[in-house]
């Protein structure tokens, strides 16, 4: 009996369960007036989240909108990405696969409004 409950107990700690997206919430508050540093597409990126709406990356900024279906980059061919928080690190999802990890920075952590 206690074998069996062992095996089970081992066993439904190694099940995979589905990671959760954030909330539109979650997302609000960890990223409006902060900054996201990490990789996406297989390069070094950085992004502000501006107060007022506006992302400001390295080389240029734009419109951002934090919806239900996640942060939303409208009028561009980036369309929405999901995200998965712990802490401070933010993996982004696009179509249900990874497409980037980093970390949030309070504020404008690397002065990308000021470019």
């Amino acid at each position: 009996m206690t074998i069996t409950r062992l095996a089970l107990a081992a066993a439904a700690t190694t099940l995979a369960f589905p990671a959760i997206s954030a909330t539109q919430d979650e997302l609000r508050e960890a990223l409006v007036g902060n900054t996201f540093q990490g990789d996406m597409g297989g390069g070094g990126y950085s992004s502000y989240f501006a107060d007022d709406g506006t992302y400001y990356d390295t080389d240029t900024s734009g419109v951002y909108e934090i919806t239900e279906k996640g942060v939303c980059y409208p009028d561009t061919d980036f369309g929405c990405y999901q995200a998965k928080l712990d802490g401070t690190v933010l993996e982004w999802i696009k179509d249900g696969e990874s497409a980037g990890t980093g970390e949030i920075l309070e504020g404008d952590a690397l002065d990308l409004s000021a470019e």
